[in-house]
């Protein structure tokens, strides 16, 4: 579902991102403050999700806890939120409105990484799920799901090694998509939340997918 860019997401809350995580200037290099939490989200529905995993998994708050002492942060957006720049601040498109997730990194130019924007399309999401008519328990299912792969597979690696070494990605070709970094830590909360094992690369691990093809 990621689609990690070599671009830069200047999303509105960019900003407040970094004021959140680094406070009003930024910190010395050898300071890390910890902030008051690794996970912001700004609109209620992500929120939400965020609680509701975060209640049930203990790898993820072991996770979300590191990046919190260490002063890092995922920032958890909708595509309205966000617009894409080149390295020179030039605008470039808005978010693609046919993909479903995004993981973009924000790093220092020391390279240390603070900051992960992830972008989910919550409009197109509920879209699908309002076409067939799903129960609010399978959209936030299918939701959590998508949040779980995109901030624990994605994002958290990224902010536990506090660079762009913490890559966790999608299957490559030709490999299974259970032995990819980012499935596999996906796997590991999905158990934990009993949202079922996701064994490919599509979209067929989501309820989503599978009422489609009934």
């Amino acid at each position: 579902m990621s689609r990690t860019t070599a671009l830069v997401l200047a999303a509105l809350v960019s900003t407040m991102a970094s004021s959140v995580v680094q406070g009003q200037s930024s910190p010395p290099a050898d300071s890390a403050p910890a902030s008051p939490t690794s996970l912001v989200a700004v609109n209620r529905t992500l929120q939400a999700s965020l609680d509701r995993i975060g209640a049930r998994s203990a790898l993820w708050r072991e996770a979300a806890d590191a990046a919190r002492q260490n002063g890092r942060q995922a920032v958890i957006l909708t595509p309205d939120q966000v617009v894409v720049a080149d390295s020179a601040g030039r605008r470039v498109r808005a978010f693609d409105p046919g993909v479903l997730a995004e993981v973009a990194p924000v790093p220092r130019p020391d390279s240390e990484v603070r900051v992960v924007l992830v972008v989910v399309n919550l409009p197109l999401l509920e879209a699908l799920h309002d076409r067939q008519r799903s129960l609010p328990g399978e959209f936030h299912a299918d939701l959590d799901r998508i949040i779980v792969h995109e901030v624990y597979g994605h994002a958290m690696p990224y902010l536990l090694a506090g660079d762009l070494t913490g890559r966790c990605p999608d299957p490559q070709p030709g490999q299974r998509a259970s032995d990819a970094c980012a499935i596999q830590r996906e796997n590991a909360v999905r158990a934990e939340l009993g949202l079922g094992r996701r064994n490919d690369y599509s979209l067929q691990s989501l309820w989503l997918a599978r009422r489609e093809w009934r």
